[in-house]
């Protein structure tokens, strides 16, 4: 796996693993683009959003920076709390 260092700025490597403020940009049936206020944007994979969820353009919303993939140039994202999907589905016995 490529490194993502020679792709962040200090301050995006910082924010791996933390939990931040950001800003609905984009709302698809597959998921969410938002923004955090770094050069590069966050997805929210429609795996983490519920019909109740209020996804709308320009709110303002807390998300957890799970990794950052180097050939999507984005951010990977989940609700703060959540469980990750790959460990919800080792839980149910998928060898991932």
């Amino acid at each position: 796996m490529e490194s993502d260092e020679k792709y962040l700025t200090d301050a995006e490597k910082a924010v791996v693993g933390q939990t931040v403020e950001g800003a609905v940009e984009a709302v698809f049936r597959w998921g969410a683009i938002i923004n955090l206020g770094l050069p590069h944007v966050g997805f929210v994979d429609a795996l983490y959003i519920d019909d109740s969820d209020q996804y709308e353009v320009g709110r303002t919303l807390q998300v957890h920076v799970s990794s950052f993939d180097v050939r999507q140039n984005k951010f990977w994202l989940r609700p703060p709390g959540q469980t990750p999907v790959v460990d919800r589905l080792r839980a149910k016995g998928f060898d991932l």
